[in-house]
């Protein structure tokens, strides 16, 4: 076989398994951990964004955007 086909048929064969990979309902269910890291990190951008948006403050101890008043979420 050719070097040219065995090129081809590797290259085929990867975009093949990202296509795979990027079909899998990552974050989509609340049994598994993957999805729930999914998710949590999914709040805390959404969170962060919001946060900037608004003006609100970082807060230096727990790494979150909150009002000062307000408690120190976990």
């Amino acid at each position: 076989m050719p070097a040219d086909t065995i090129i081809a048929l590797l290259a085929t064969t990867l975009l093949a398994t990202g296509w795979a990979l990027w079909l899998l309902p990552v974050g989509t269910c609340a049994e598994c951990p993957h999805c729930r890291a999914e998710k949590l990190a999914h709040e805390r951008a959404d969170e962060a964004r919001a946060g900037r948006l608004y003006g609100i403050p970082l807060c230096p101890a727990c790494g979150r955007h909150h009002a000062r008043g307000e408690k120190h979420r976990t």
